[in-house]
């Protein structure tokens, strides 16, 4: 009979993630589990000094010019490549 793999194989799976659903202890939660803010997005426990930011701002500044560097050059590079292969085609 056609198909009957297929379903064996789920009735396994499925038998096997109810096994491991039953071998897992339950935790119990807390009501601070429901009201931390400590997976809220922006939630920073430590205090960035003004200097640490100034400097964090600088690095992230010096990295996306040399990013930018690089992608203008493999452009560039790009483009000449391409007008030299365009110009060897059509000769």
């Amino acid at each position: 009979m056609a198909g009957e793999g297929v379903m064996s194989h789920a009735i396994q799976s499925l038998k096997f993630n109810r096994s491991q659903k039953r071998s897992q202890r339950r935790e119990k939660l807390s009501f601070g589990d429901y009201h931390s803010n400590v997976n809220e997005i922006g939630h920073d426990p430590i205090k960035a000094t003004p200097e640490l930011l100034e400097e964090i701002r600088n690095r992230l500044q010096n990295e996306n010019k040399q990013r930018r560097k690089r992608l203008l050059f493999f452009l560039g590079a790009f483009v000449l490549i391409s007008v030299m292969f365009f110009y060897i085609i059509s000769k």
